[in-house]
């Protein structure tokens, strides 16, 4: 089973204290705009345009438009270390407050060059931007997070968000997701609720640049947050149950099950277990019921040995399916499934809330294999797998596939589903 890591509440109130409770209270207003270029960034919106770019063009085009004596900010994250490297601390402050009028250039050339590839690791993120505003005089603070992903590092962002607000740090938090799924959305919603900022949703460079203009007028909501009994309601859970842990604590504090999908909470935040990974900042408010919609998959075919099924911006595995157990339960996401013996086939698949995505692989066979094993090359004349006279079939994705037999290689075509049978 695994466990959240959750930050010591005590001392990162102790420190956001200190930040902000020693200096003067003028009436002047400073934004930090932190944008994501994290490795999912590099994936497309519905309209075919890349994220990245997108949100650039959306960064250069509001610092355009916005009055030269705006004091802004602008921090990335997940731009310096490619996924491999499993950077959590991968964010920077790029543009330290400064009126536009002195500042826009240095953001606009500090966006143009931001590569997508890392990791978002928004509490982290949250926590260094608070303390940004250390230098600054007092007045309305306000941090406005563009992300189209949620936190792949340890914390959880809406219980940063909270002990924030907890501790009087003055922060108003806007989020803007950017072609999100449903986990996402509720984690942004979340901290943004909990902070008395809005959240706001965008799926192009139109409706970012809208939205951001918006974010930059709202005005703070009440953050009250009232004492009693919400429900949690996730249907669709697993036979075997999912954990649930109070994000403060790191406690387990319930659980949901296929026999049991609705359970009363105290009013607060959550993270549920699924698979090897957390469904994180899980707002449960009194009187209230908050609905978690997971998504499933389904691999028809699958091997004996397996599929790892893996988180696509991060590369960890997730959840594992095989021919004993072919479907599983995820967050709604963006994930990879592992084919083949040799190497990483990889089927790309994006599933959202309440959906099943069904993967249909071809197979090959080999009728009268030979002992030692034939040898299967993707269309790049990669080795990625082969079958045998103990296994004379494998399943892969749709593609161009050779296989060699008898010394001579054969190239075909293996569509969905299809089987695809040589014989010696």
């Amino acid at each position: 089973m695994i466990r959240p890591l959750f930050f010591e509440k005590s001392c990162l109130v102790i420190a956001i204290t200190l930040i902000f409770c020693s200096f003067a209270v003028p009436a002047s207003k400073r934004v930090e705009l932190i944008l994501d270029a994290s490795g999912s960034m590099r994936g497309s919106l519905d309209n075919g345009e890349q994220k990245i770019k997108a949100a650039k063009s959306a960064v250069n085009q509001l610092v355009d438009e916005l009055d030269d004596s705006v004091v802004l900010a602008f921090r990335a994250y997940g731009h310096q270390s490619p996924r491999e490297q499993h950077d959590c601390e991968d964010t920077e402050l790029l543009a330290p407050f400064q009126e536009l009028a002195q500042n826009r250039e240095n953001i606009k050339n500090h966006a143009a060059a931001l590569q997508a590839q890392g990791y978002t690791p928004i509490s982290l993120v949250l926590q260094q931007a608070a303390a940004d505003f250390h230098s600054q005089d007092s007045g309305e603070r306000v941090i406005i997070l563009v992300s189209d992903g949620k936190e792949t590092c340890e914390g959880d962002p809406c219980e940063t968000a909270r002990v924030l607000e907890e501790a009087n740090a003055g922060l108003v938090i806007h989020t803007i997701g950017f072609g999100v799924d449903e986990a996402t959305r509720q984690q942004l919603q979340c901290l943004s609720e909990v902070s008395g900022g809005q959240y706001f949703s965008a799926d192009d460079t139109g409706e970012l640049l809208g939205v951001l203009s918006a974010a930059f007028e709202a005005e703070a909501e009440e953050t009250d947050e009232k004492e009693g009994t919400g429900y949690l309601k996730m249907p669709g859970a697993e036979l075997g149950g999912h954990d649930i842990f109070d994000a403060e604590s790191g406690e387990k504090v319930s659980s949901v099950s296929r026999s049991q999908t609705f359970v009363p909470l105290p009013a607060g935040i959550y993270n549920l277990e699924i698979g090897n990974t957390l469904w994180k900042s899980i707002h449960i408010e009194a009187g209230d019921t908050t609905l978690l919609q997971p998504a499933w998959i389904t691999v028809k075919q699958a091997a004996l040995a397996g599929h790892l099924v893996r988180n696509a911006e991060t590369g960890e595995e997730v959840t594992f399916v095989s021919r004993m157990d072919d479907s599983a339960t995820l967050l709604p996401g963006d994930y990879e499934v592992v084919f083949g013996n040799e190497s990483d086939v990889i089927w790309p698949v994006s599933v959202g809330a309440g959906e099943e995505a069904v993967l249909e692989p071809g197979t090959v066979t080999v009728k009268s294999a030979y002992i030692g094993g034939h040898d299967i090359y993707d269309s790049n004349g990669t080795l990625v797998g082969e079958v045998s006279a103990t296994m004379n079939w494998m399943p892969l994705p749709p593609g161009e596939y050779t296989i060699e037999i008898d010394d001579e290689k054969f190239t075909f075509e293996l569509s969905k589903g299809e089987d695809k049978v040589f014989e010696r």
